[in-house]
């Protein structure tokens, strides 16, 4: 299983991360799936599993398949959290809207 640890909270929701075995870090409201579109995106397609630790933790504190992470977000809506497909962000759409609104 790869290791994700989940060190502090940096700011309210946002925890700090690293992959040690891949030098990844990060921080995230789900470092579990961020971190395993970096992790797919150095092994590319993967069954592997990975895991979230607490520091000083033998055993994860949740887990899935690399791939299946990595193709999924958490959405907050008006009927709570849900397991959404990820979209990579288009910046190009986003400097389009701020063009825009200008």
């Amino acid at each position: 299983m790869i290791r994700i640890e989940r060190h502090e909270e940096v700011r309210p929701g946002i925890w700090r991360y690293t992959v040690p075995g891949f030098g990844i870090e990060g921080r995230s409201r789900q470092p579990l799936l961020d971190a395993c579109r970096q992790v797919r995106a150095i092994l590319g397609d993967t069954s592997q599993r990975a895991g979230l630790f607490r520091e000083g933790r033998t055993e994860a504190d949740i887990s899935c398949s690399v791939n299946n992470g990595a193709l999924l977000t958490v959405e907050d809506g008006p009927k709570g959290s849900r397991f959404r497909k990820y979209r990579e962000f288009d910046r190009l759409a986003a400097d389009d809207i701020a063009e825009a609104a200008e």
